[in-house]
């Protein structure tokens, strides 16, 4: 592999990383948030928010 190709992956791994942390760094930071991942059929994680009661 030459350098600009070296580089390119670099930068897209970097991206990425990014991306996953903010997701999950996001969602830790925030107590009505849990993660939740499911493995039937369509698997992958998703947050999801439980409704804040104190505005009730």
């Amino acid at each position: 592999m030459d350098r600009s190709t070296k580089f390119t992956l670099w930068i897209a791994f970097l991206v990425l990383f990014s991306y996953f942390a903010w997701f999950y760094l996001d969602c830790a930071m925030d107590e009505s948030c849990h993660i939740v991942c499911t493995y039937g059929g369509r698997g992958g994680c998703h947050t999801e928010r439980k409704p804040d009661l104190k505005l009730h």
